[in-house]
């Protein structure tokens, strides 16, 4: 008969066992999820402008768009000389946002870009004549989406 002081010293050693076998288990971390891609801009609202050039000018000197609009310049160049549309961030065109082919006329040509995301006032030219055609480039708040 065994007595109940052996039982326990019978059992002891499973729970022993059980014990060292689950600290033992290796435990892996659940998976690190991968992150997140930053989202790419959307362009705002579509924008066309109609904009020509003619007698060596540009038809006007301001432009006005929202803020990230995703613009479209319907360029008619009215004349022989080569023309075209370009931005920058100020007159000094040291940093362009969209410089667009020169093209001979007459001939159209659609210049598609997205407007800056900060509104302010930025220039614009053409490069074969950047001293006479000239103008501002306005972007108004708003149009992000």
């Amino acid at each position: 008969m065994i007595t109940t002081r052996r039982r326990g010293l019978f059992v002891l050693p499973f729970i022993v066992l059980l014990v060292v076998a689950g600290c033992a288990a290796e435990t892996t971390p659940p998976p690190t999820p991968p992150p997140s891609p930053t989202p790419t801009p959307t362009p705002g609202l579509p924008v066309t402008i109609d904009l020509s050039a003619d007698n060596g000018a540009f038809d006007t000197d301001t432009i006005t768009v929202p803020a990230g609009a995703a613009v479209t310049i319907a360029f008619n160049n009215m004349e022989r000389d080569p023309h075209n549309f370009a931005l920058y961030e100020s007159p000094e065109a040291a940093s362009a946002i969209f410089i667009g082919d020169i093209i001979r006329g007459p001939a159209t040509i659609d210049y598609d870009f997205v407007a800056p995301g900060t509104p302010g006032t930025y220039f614009f030219r053409c490069d074969a004549h950047p001293f006479t055609m000239t103008g501002s480039f306005i972007v108004e708040p708003g149009g992000e989406t």
